[in-house]
């Protein structure tokens, strides 16, 4: 997988305090910039957990992802679940596939921590031109 260090979002950030919490960069669409492949192409959102999460309560993690026409007034296009600490191990994606639109110029995620602050945890977030996805089998299939 390629990761273009313009089009990423964290990079190995942490996300503890109680509430939200934005992504250490915001992506700005209309900067020229060589995204790789074709520019028709939808780019896919990789946000993953790079360092496991832990908490001393019952905490929970969302991830939204944000736009906005003049980067100080945002709008949530798209949101996660509210994660419980105890599923938010190293390799959880939040999110997956491809970009939820019509976006504006800019682009961020928002991290939001609910019920109790996180005491450890990382993570990852970029655009990317593609998903590492590996087929999931039933067990005992036979190919």
């Amino acid at each position: 997988m390629l990761i273009d260090q313009q089009n990423q979002f964290s990079a190995t950030q942490a996300v503890a305090a109680l509430g939200s919490t934005v992504s250490a960069n915001v992506i700005d669409l209309g900067v020229a910039r060589d995204i790789g492949g074709d520019v028709t192409d939808q780019l896919m959102l990789l946000c993953e957990v790079v360092t496991p999460f832990t908490s001393g309560g019952s905490a929970t993690l969302q991830v939204q992802f944000q736009t906005s026409p003049d980067n100080s007034s945002w709008s949530t296009l798209s949101q996660s679940d509210a994660i419980p600490v105890a599923n938010l191990v190293q390799g959880y994606k939040f999110l997956p596939g491809e970009l939820p639109g019509p976006t504006q110029r800019y682009l961020r995620l928002n991290y939001v921590v609910g019920t109790a602050a996180m005491t450890a945890g990382a993570i990852t977030a970029s655009l990317v031109p593609s998903l590492d996805v590996q087929p999931v089998y039933p067990r005992a299939y036979v190919a």
